[in-house]
Parts: C-alpha cells; structure tokens; sequence
C-alpha cells in the first residue's frame, strides 16, 4: 500500500478506507501466521534437559504475549468494524450545493415580488389590487424565512461531512502506520528463529494495543461528531416548525376573488 493521502474527494476518500480496510485484512493474516507457526515450531529443540527448561518458559511467554496480541488485535477490529463504511462526506457537500442553488433561486425571486419590481402593487385598483399588493409583501416574509431555513440546512451538510473527514484524517495516518509496523513485525516473527521470538514478540504486543486505543478514540471522536451533528438536526427541526415568518401558517397561495 502507499503513503498515507488526506483525501480531498470522494475517489482519495474512498481510496483511504480502501487502504485501511486492506491493510487491517492483512495485519490479522499475519498475526495468524504468527500462531501457526509458533505452534508448528514451538517443540523443534530437542537439546539437553537444562536448556529445554528454559525454552519451554520462553516458548510459554511468547505464547501468553502471542495471545495478549491477538486479543488486543480482536479488540481494535471490534470497535472499528462499524465506523469502516462510514458514509461519503463528499455526497454530503454536493448535497450543500445543491441547497446553495436554491437559496440563489429564493434571494433571486425575492425582489421580483417587491413594489420596485411588481408594478401591479401601484396600478392594480380596487380590492382585488390591494389584497395583491399585501400578498406580495407577505410572499417576500416566507421567502425570508425559507433563505433562513437554506442556510440552517446548508451550514448541517457542511459541518457534519467536514466533522467525518477530519476524523479520518486525524486518525487515518496513525492507523495505516501501526497497521503497517505490525504487518512488518509479525512478519518477522514468522521468519525468525524460535529463539529470537521472545525479542520480538513484545513490539508485535505494543502495536496491536497502541491499534486499539487509536480505534477507540475514533470510536469516541465520531460519536461527538454525531451526537453534534444530531443536536444540530434537532435545532434545525424545531426552527423549521416556526412558521412566524409565514402570516397564515404556510406559503401564502396567491388567490383572487
């Protein structure tokens, strides 16, 4: 795999977890290879009693380190699983801008219903004429409304998708680092003597338990990044089920009679 990317579209994004997905597929391959081997290789010294003794004491703490590895290395893919599909932030911005258009069709059509604009607010007479030129200034309060709704909607999309992404690449790096460093040390391990394995095994350990505290803290970071991200969607529903600035309780229809 390359160098860590911070993404900056939808194609790196993707690449990213593409990368760490596979990197972590590899890591656990090896950290199996790790067991395999050292119980194929575990018993090969068949030397005097004395030394025996001690190779079965350092077999036996390579198998208990062996095994911590593991079970942190269990633990890291446990809390990460779920966050390993984490959406596409990009969509999220293209949705922004999407709702960037229509706040340009809104605050564009605003003015065109204003006395300046819309002659029929002085030359339209009677009663019908002034029931008009009242609704256009009605008309021009719920847009008011609407732009200030666009711009609630807007500043959600953006904020949320821009929370998703700096968590990944806060975290991205660190993790592909120690996913690689353990791929390269269980590496080792496999093609090492049995008697260097007590020299290795311990960095094999300190990896998969540095992998874990990462996974928790982006576990944590992206759940305050939703939890966030849900006040604001909550603020945004109740301010949308304000209708002041809508005189009759919704968009006023432009009726005549």
């Amino acid at each position: 795999m390359g160098a860590f990317v911070a993404p900056t579209d939808e194609s790196s994004f993707t690449s990213l977890i593409t990368q760490i997905t596979d990197n972590i597929g590899d890591a656990k391959d090896q950290l199996d290879r790790c067991s395999d081997e050292y119980n194929a290789r575990k018993d090969d010294i068949n030397w005097w009693d004395t030394f025996l003794d001690w190779f079965k004491k350092n077999m036996e703490e390579v198998r208990e380190k062996l095994k911590e590895a593991i079970e942190q290395f269990d633990a890291f893919f446990e809390t990460i699983a779920d966050y390993l599909s984490p959406g596409n932030p990009f969509a999220m911005y293209a949705k922004r801008d999407d709702w960037e258009t229509v706040k340009i069709k809104i605050t564009g059509a605003k003015s065109t219903v204003t006395g300046d604009y819309l002659f029929a607010d002085d030359t339209w007479k009677g009663a019908e004429g002034d029931r008009y030129g009242e609704l256009a200034g009605r008309q021009v309060m719920a847009m008011e409304t609407l732009e200030g709704y666009v711009d609630s909607l807007m500043n959600f999309l953006s904020d949320y998708a821009q929370k998703i992404l700096n968590a990944w690449i806060d975290f991205g790096e660190t993790l592909i680092l120690y996913l690689l460093d353990q791929i390269d040390a269980a590496s080792a391990f496999i093609t090492a003597d049995p008697l260097e394995w007590l020299d290795i095994v311990p960095k094999i350990v300190t990896l998969c338990t540095n992998l874990a505290k990462t996974a928790t803290s982006l576990a944590a970071q992206l759940g305050k990044n939703f939890t966030a991200s849900k006040d604001l969607a909550d603020q945004l529903s109740q301010d949308m089920a304000n209708r002041s600035g809508f005189p009759t309780g919704s968009w006023p229809a432009a009726t005549i009679g």
